[in-house]
């Protein structure tokens, strides 16, 4: 059973985007916050073991970068350029100490959620640094595998190990729904542009739309023989495109299913997939760490390059 608790006081994009954003990026000053009874928190080095990076998440205005790590830190920075950057602030509370596996900005960059593998969903102020909300599995049945707000911001869904999809009431601070249409583990859960729907990806090797107020089904993806880590939706909402460990990346009709395009550059099991804003391209990473693009209309490769 899922629980809400509140403190009133107190998995990787694409590179082409990285290049993108970095290049827009402006160093700020820094500072460091925490929520009490933590504090000086010594920064982060590339040489700590326990630092490993499980989330990453570019915040919507493009000029922070927040990093999840094993630790159970959050830690949000300022990139400069691809080869330095300042910490902005570090988050971290002193009752969860779970790896940050899952990340995710509010669409106006004032909130950042972090999800853990002991279950735990909090939710930061960006601005302050102060913890405003959590809540979670504190049975620890699931880990919380990805995240993502709604267009509007008022809503947050949570995918999980424990084969659920979680849909919380970000302004009222409520549980909404729990989906419970995957029969295996949830890894991957995006909105729809216009925030009527949802998408999840599972290791059932489906993809299911469903009414994001209701939790009612809509469509059900089947094209995948394998594990399904990544879904994305077209900037128009007409079509998802999803990355699975059967190493494609198909493109299916979001409202009736059908298959309209596989994409075969990989040979490997594909773990992110994105469209590029105009909805011509898609960059999709796989675990031989080559970030392929390709064209959504003739499955063409237009240029892949090496993490």
């Amino acid at each position: 059973m899922k629980t809400f608790r509140m403190h009133q006081a107190r998995w990787i994009l694409p590179l082409c985007c990285f290049i993108l954003v970095v290049a827009a990026c402006t160093p700020a000053g820094s500072t460091r916050a925490s929520d009490p009874p933590v504090s000086g928190v010594t920064p982060l080095t590339s040489s700590d073991a326990s630092i490993q990076v499980y989330a990453l998440a570019w915040s919507p205005d493009g000029n922070r970068l927040a990093t999840g790590s094993k630790n159970g830190e959050v830690e949000v920075w300022t990139p400069p350029n691809a080869a330095t950057g300042k910490v902005v602030f570090t988050y971290h509370s002193a009752w969860n100490t779970g790896e940050v596996l899952a990340l995710a900005w509010s669409p106006d960059s004032q909130r950042i959620a972090a999800g853990s593998n002991n279950g735990i969903v909090q939710v930061w102020e960006t601005t302050s640094g102060k913890l405003r909300l959590a809540y979670g599995d504190y049975d620890l049945e699931g880990e919380v595998t990805a995240l993502a707000w709604s267009p509007d911001g008022q809503r947050l869904a949570e995918a999980s190990t424990d084969r659920t999809v979680q849909v919380w009431d970000m302004v009222n601070q409520v549980h909404l729904l729990t989906y419970l249409g995957h029969t295996d583990e949830v890894w991957a859960v995006i909105w729809s542009p216009d925030g009527k729907r949802i998408a999840s990806g599972s290791w059932d090797h489906t993809v299911q739309i469903w009414d994001a107020s209701s939790g009612r089904v809509l469509v059900t993806y089947r094209g995948h023989a394998a594990e399904v880590w990544d879904v994305a939706w077209s900037p128009d909402g007409e079509y998802l495109a999803s990355a699975s460990k059967d190493h494609t990346v198909q493109i299916w009709d979001a409202r009736t299913g059908r298959h309209v395009l596989t994409y075969r550059g990989h040979v490997t099991e594909v773990r992110v997939v994105a469209w590029s804003p105009a909805g011509i391209y898609i960059a999709s990473t796989d675990d031989g760490g080559i970030v392929q693009v390709w064209n959504t209309i003739t499955g063409r490769q237009a240029f892949d390059f090496h993490i």
